[in-house]
């Protein structure tokens, strides 16, 4: 299976090395820029299941590549929009789309651009960063893909893929409750990148201070609420296991979100917290800490803000 992988960043750059690895055909889709730095240094991965180095196949065009099944989208959700023209070039030539975004306000937007027949489910669970030098660092266990169809069930096309990846030495499971799983995977995110950002510290330091850890449960059960308007099926002790996953955390353990910021560099907050606020706002939903949280970090959104 050919497969592209639409940014070669901390998480698409991950999987997509692993399948290099393992010997399948990966094409690497990026900008200039990130061209030209894995041109020179190939793309290096430092992880905790074992380094390793490999020679990307690399494009800038969507025009260039050719017989693409299976697109991995792995970028910011800021830069959904100017991907889709490349995206649509890849449906045509008979690729799917894996999206690996965080948040679920993308699904909507590739739905109703490409419809649901050329758009699967998926939600990853890793914690990589880049390094100054443009490699992928990733620090622990977690290296894993829920994927599955949003219509149809299993297909042999979804099943060549699971073996695929198993096959990567990735952790990966198939589900036909890929809504669920996603919103899952949501709600523990919007948590985990709304406090972490919000203290400027990893997970522990909330965890361990009774004032924030109670802020912390009261944006898991806000966010839940606004599934459970949404019609989503969400299991009745969600909250419950959201929480135990949060006491799980490793304390150093931190979010996307909150590196981006300590680096300066614009973040998520429009298609995680703000989402949330704005499906509130449509359904009449009071969200007290989600607007705290999403007004503390919306000077943010761009970056850090000039002084």
């Amino acid at each position: 299976m050919h497969t592209v992988v639409f940014g070669a960043g901390a998480v698409g750059g991950y999987f997509g090395g692993k399948l290099a690895c393992a010997g399948y055909p990966v094409t690497f889709l990026v900008r200039e820029k990130r061209f030209e730095q894995l041109k020179k240094r190939n793309l290096r991965v430092l992880s905790f299941h074992g380094d390793f180095t490999i020679t990307p196949n690399l494009a800038v065009s969507s025009n260039e590549i050719e017989h693409p099944e299976l697109v991995i989208l792995a970028l910011k959700n800021y830069h959904l929009e100017g991907a889709l023209p490349q995206l649509e070039t890849l449906i045509k030539k008979g690729a799917k789309i894996l999206p690996l975004l965080n948040g679920v306000q993308h699904m909507e937007i590739l739905t109703n651009q490409f419809g649901e027949e050329n758009i699967l489910g998926g939600v990853c669970y890793i914690e990589s960063t880049l390094n100054e030098e443009g490699d992928i660092v990733q620090t622990s266990p977690m290296h894993d893909i829920v994927f599955g169809a949003l219509n149809n069930g299993k297909t042999p096309f979804l099943n060549q893929m699971e073996d695929m990846f198993k096959q990567s030495n990735v952790n990966v499971i198939q589900t036909e409750n890929i809504v669920s799983e996603m919103w899952n995977k949501f709600i523990f995110l919007a948590t985990l990148s709304g406090i972490t950002s919000a203290t400027r510290q990893p997970i522990g330091v909330a965890m361990n201070d009774p004032a924030t850890k109670a802020l912390l449960v009261d944006l898991i059960q806000e966010i839940y609420q606004i599934a459970i308007s949404l019609h989503i099926p969400l299991a009745e002790d969600t909250v419950r296991k959201i929480i135990n996953k949060a006491e799980g955390l490793p304390p150093a353990m931190t979010s996307s979100m909150h590196r981006d910021l300590e680096k300066g560099l614009p973040i998520e907050v429009e298609s995680l917290q703000g989402y949330i606020l704005d499906q509130a706002t449509k359904h009449g939903i009071q969200v007290p800490v989600v607007r705290a949280i999403y007004s503390l970090l919306h000077p943010y959104t761009n970056g850090t803000p000039l002084k």
